[in-house]
């Protein structure tokens, strides 16, 4: 086998890897996430925009933390990590606008449930995160 073929194995597998632990944090971060958006909005009577901010910025800081010390094996910004963390957020803050957008087409324009659609918007979010992230601040 080549090296630059042995290389290639290598990176598919690293990143299989980093895949499937941030899959995992991300599972973890989002059960916080929804859990207290959905505490927000059924036991506090908080507005569902709020809610879905609150719940953001407690999945998020719980992603980053796994992001750094368990997911990703090499970090571009890692001397820098006030910066780094604030281009993370400010991945997850184009994820949120997304997920808002998404929240506001199902829940106010088709009429489905908050949880069921915050699921759906979560399912495209994690994917819209990982690979920016991956792409701007994880890749060795």
């Amino acid at each position: 086998m080549s090296s630059s073929a042995y290389s290639v194995e290598n990176e598919v597998e690293k990143d299989t890897k980093e895949f499937l632990r941030y899959f995992v944090c991300s599972v973890f971060s989002l059960g916080l996430d929804i859990g207290a958006f959905s505490i927000c909005i059924r036991f506090l009577g908080i507005f569902w925009v709020y809610a879905a901010c609150i719940g953001f910025l407690i999945g998020s800081t719980v992603a980053y933390c796994g992001s750094i010390f368990w997911v990703f094996q090499s970090r571009r910004m890692a001397p820098h990590q006030g910066t780094e963390f604030f281009v993370f957020v400010a991945i997850g803050v184009c994820g949120l606008a997304l997920c808002e957008f998404l929240l506001w087409l199902g829940i106010t324009v088709m009429g489905y449930s908050p949880e069921l659609t915050r699921a759906f918007a979560s399912v495209v979010t994690f994917l819209f995160n990982f690979l920016v992230r991956k792409i701007a601040l994880f890749r060795g």
